[in-house]
């Protein structure tokens, strides 16, 4: 049997819901307070994809659409008319960017050999490999597998060497390398005619910038031997020679006052000669310039400043 009782407060009449239950453990009379019912979850609505047709389209539902035939095919066909005019300009790209990469890389390498030449008060040179090293190589030196490495990067390597270290006494030397071997990228070498100039007879390159009618001339001159022989190939190696190279002083300067550096790269191939087994043999590479004569026609030019030992790329502008 269930029954209301009103109870009355300050806020006026409020009827609490009572239910009375006969239970023979808790007894007679027990209140139970209502419980709350949970609500029901709202009925999530459905989306039905109804297929329809169109005169040229085919729609599966709201925003999905298919591809038809013939809008595949021109896809394909406009994909390879852009790849047949793209492919053949990309083997000229990955050349220009490597000589791009080197020039960039000498130019580095150059405020590098100034800033060391300033810092530990002493004249740094850059050093060069020509071909055929071995013609100054001492009699009877052993030839072992560092100067294979070395008839492997003849005209592609370079190193920063300086002749005397910190806290040598006067007329005691030590020399020592700056930096190990650098090789140039891939299908770029240090263009043939720098390792055959002489003093006497220099070469003169033109460059020439089409936006201001301008045509510079650039003398190029032989590039000077170390004062002294070097450990060659490594600090560690018995013999010596000298070896080209553009020097560095301690005062922010090159060594040959007056006269501007180039170092003039060439791009083409470069193929060291082997024998049956892959070993190299002393011989000089085969370079074969590509285009024929872009090194003097089409100059790639690291020109540096004897005042300031800066380094500029030269090279024609073509606008």
């Amino acid at each position: 049997m269930a029954m209301n009782i009103t109870f009355k407060s300050d806020f006026g009449p409020r009827r609490l819901p009572v239910r009375w239950v006969d239970s023979p453990v808790i007894g007679p009379l027990a209140i139970n307070r209502r419980e709350a019912r949970p609500k029901a979850a709202p009925e999530t609505p459905r989306c039905e994809l109804r297929p329809y047709k169109s005169a040229t389209k085919v729609y599966l539902g709201r925003g999905l659409r298919a591809f038809t035939l013939l809008e595949l095919m021109v896809v394909i066909a406009i994909i390879g008319f852009i790849a047949a005019l793209v492919l053949p300009h990309v083997g000229g790209m990955g050349k220009a960017n490597s000589m791009t990469t080197a020039m960039r890389q000498l130019q580095d390498d150059v405020a590098l050999a100034r800033q060391k030449a300033m810092t530990s008060r002493s004249t740094v040179y850059m050093v060069f490999l020509p071909p055929a090293f071995w013609n100054d190589y001492p009699i009877g030196a052993a030839f072992g597998q560092q100067l294979s490495n070395a008839v492997m990067h003849q005209c592609t390597g370079y190193a920063l060497v300086s002749l005397s270290s910190v806290g040598d006494q006067p007329g005691q030397h030590h020399p020592r390398y700056v930096t190990d071997w650098r090789f140039l990228p891939s299908g770029v070498f240090f263009a043939p005619f720098e390792f055959t100039l002489t003093n006497n007879v220099p070469l003169t390159v033109y460059t020439t910038n089409t936006l201001s009618g301008t045509t510079v001339q650039n003398v190029l001159y032989q590039w000077t031997l170390t004062p002294q022989a070097i450990p060659f190939p490594s600090l560690y190696s018995s013999a010596a020679i000298r070896l080209p190279c553009i020097g560095f002083t301690p005062q922010g300067s090159l060594t040959t006052p007056f006269t501007n550096q180039y170092i003039a790269l060439a791009r083409g191939s470069i193929l060291y000669a082997t024998d049956t087994n892959g070993t190299p043999v002393l011989e000089p590479p085969l370079l074969a310039v590509n285009p024929v004569g872009n090194e003097t026609n089409n100059p790639n030019l690291v020109q540096i400043d004897w005042m300031t030992a800066r380094a500029t790329v030269v090279q024609n502008q073509f606008q």
